[in-house]
């Protein structure tokens, strides 16, 4: 079986965001979740510009960290659209500049980046002269895997033959599967997929769906990369772990 490990995206500890949105943690009950979350063994972390305060959150507890401990943490993380905080919501904008003053800030709250995304990607994003520029310039700054957070099939197809694109994340569950061809064309190129929204945004378990039936829904196909949980609950952390675990093991026992 291909190496799919858990991730948590961490948009619920920077804004609010779900089927049914709850309230957002203050900075202090967000450090104490990821502190909860490395001490589960989470070791995988997915943020962005545009999840508001998530950056600068996770860069607080990382630098609790020692050396040792930091080397074990892969950071993933995002351009192309950052969070407006006096008018609330979301920019998108993938000229030169806006990409690389977005990777600088994000350099700076976070101190390191491991995996870089394209934020709100498309065909003609993935393909713009300047988005590749901000890339190669990613690159010499020390990220060593970089992709893009896409939602369509001609954008995944992109990653999986052009280069530098050696990764990609899209929404992906028991319902919506139709990036599944975008994970076939991923096994045959050697591209890294992190998928999201397990649950689709909390709609399928309200519709009376298992925490261990979605897992392992997505966790059957068998691909290289992350399932991303996003929560800022400890609790609920604690359960979709042991729901990764399980079904993770038992597609390992049956072959897939």
């Amino acid at each position: 079986m291909s190496g799919v490990q858990f991730g948590l995206g961490l948009l619920e500890i920077g804004r609010e965001w779900g089927y049914r949105p709850s309230g957002v943690p203050d900075e202090r009950g967000a450090v104490e979740f990821l502190r909860g979350a490395f001490e589960m063994g989470v070791r995988l972390f997915d943020t962005a510009p545009s999840y508001a305060y998530s950056e600068e959150r996770l860069g607080l507890f990382l630098k609790e960290l020692t050396p040792e401990q930091r080397a074990t943490v892969t950071v993933a993380t995002k351009f192309g659209e950052t969070w407006d905080f006096a008018r609330g919501e979301p920019v998108t904008a993938h000229d030169y500049d806006s990409l690389m003053n977005s990777l600088e800030n994000s350099y700076r709250l976070l101190g390191r980046i491991d995996v870089l995304q394209v934020h709100k990607s498309t065909p003609a994003v993935l393909r713009s002269g300047e988005v590749r520029c901000a890339l190669d310039d990613a690159r010499g700054m020390g990220v060593s895997l970089l992709g893009a957070s896409l939602k369509d099939l001609e954008s995944a197809v992109i990653v999986c033959t052009e280069h530098p694109f050696m990764q990609m994340q899209f929404p992906f569950n028991a319902q919506n599967r139709s990036m599944l061809p975008a994970i076939e064309e991923a096994r045959a190129t050697g591209r890294q997929i992190y998928t999201n929204r397990p649950f689709g945004e909390g709609r399928l378990i309200q519709e009376g769906g298992s925490v261990r039936t979605c897992v392992e829904a997505v966790v059957r196909e068998q691909f290289d990369g992350a399932v991303l949980f996003g929560t800022r609950s400890l609790e609920h952390l604690q359960e979709n772990l042991a729901a990764f675990e399980a079904a993770y093991a038992a597609v390992r026992a049956t072959g897939g």
